[in-house]
């Protein structure tokens, strides 16, 4: 009896640990939140004088403002050939921002889906040959390609167009293609046997039948890719100076010195502003993306 109580004083004390350690690292993430967001409600007077604590006033009188304010602040230049110089503004930075990310995130979605669904159910050299060549370059770094990319979307009259930006993500490497590998090679083959009983092709069998059964994985990674690319200034910055995101816009109001746009609360505000719509893509998202990949309906 002496013994199970010390082993479940210990198994107490064990998870306590681990529930502070995990308590603390939740609040070392919402805590820059929480002040960026209140920082975003002051003056700059305001902020000045009190660096951590609530705007001054009462809620209504909290500056809301900044909110509106940081829309116009998302502005910057671009030179497009022919044309002339322009400023792009908030609206159309996020149409720009959203052909980007969920396009780039979509391709980097799919391709390795395809591409390892191939590798696993198709047991050819070739396919052996791709697995090495993941591994091997996950492995060994390659650095210096920008200057080469750039020089070939240039000659192939495909630098600074949104389908070129595509054909640069149409890749498989990379980590995502291990895990729809390890996912298809698990899968059992009898639903795929069932339909080419029935006459269904390759192409049917892997984009109506197995693919529908990895949805959470393709959800999962399509979202990942999609708060990377949401997030991202120096590609489109580099690769499509014609098309300002809101990335880039951020990046922008970040160097301002002059006006409103150059204090903390009006960039605290332009930060939300930006990853507000991540946060509620997470909420709605969340249980579909985050829940177990179950597979059922084989009867023995």
């Amino acid at each position: 009896m002496k013994t199970n109580v010390k082993k479940k004083i210990k198994i107490s004390v064990f998870f306590a640990i681990i529930f502070v350690v995990l308590f603390l690292y939740v609040m070392s993430m919402i805590a820059p939140l929480a002040w960026g967001f209140i920082t975003a409600l002051k003056s700059q007077d305001d902020f000045r004088v009190n660096v951590l604590g609530l705007p001054e006033g009462n809620i209504l009188n909290w500056k809301w403002s900044n909110f509106i304010g940081a829309t116009s602040g998302f502005e910057t230049q671009i030179t497009i050939k022919g044309q002339g110089r322009y400023f792009v503004t908030f609206w159309p930075m996020l149409y720009n921002t959203l052909m980007y990310a969920i396009g780039s995130a979509a391709i980097r979605a799919i391709v390795p889906c395809v591409v390892g669904y191939v590798t696993a159910k198709f047991d050819y050299k070739f396919s052996k040959f791709i697995n090495t060549l993941v591994l091997v370059l996950m492995t060994v770094p390659i650095v210096g390609s920008a200057p080469s990319e750039f020089q070939i979307l240039q000659e192939l009259q495909l630098y600074d167009t949104m389908i070129g930006n595509y054909i640069q993500k149409f890749n498989f490497l990379g980590m995502y293609y291990l895990v729809y590998y390890a996912a298809f090679k698990n899968m059992s083959n009898d639903f795929a046997e069932a339909a080419y009983v029935d006459g269904a092709s390759e192409f049917r069998v892997m984009v109506q039948i197995i693919m529908p059964m990895i949805a959470n994985i393709i959800g999962t990674v399509f979202l990942i890719h999609f708060i990377d690319f949401w997030n991202d200034y120096q590609t489109p910055l580099l690769y499509l100076p014609s098309y300002a995101t809101l990335a880039r816009g951020l990046f922008t109001l970040s160097r301002k010195q002059q006006g409103d746009f150059a204090t903390v609360p009006y960039r605290m505000a332009g930060c939300l502003l930006l990853a507000t719509p991540i946060l509620i893509l997470f909420l709605i998202f969340k249980e579909k993306l985050m829940g177990n990949l179950s597979m059922g309906g084989i009867k023995e």
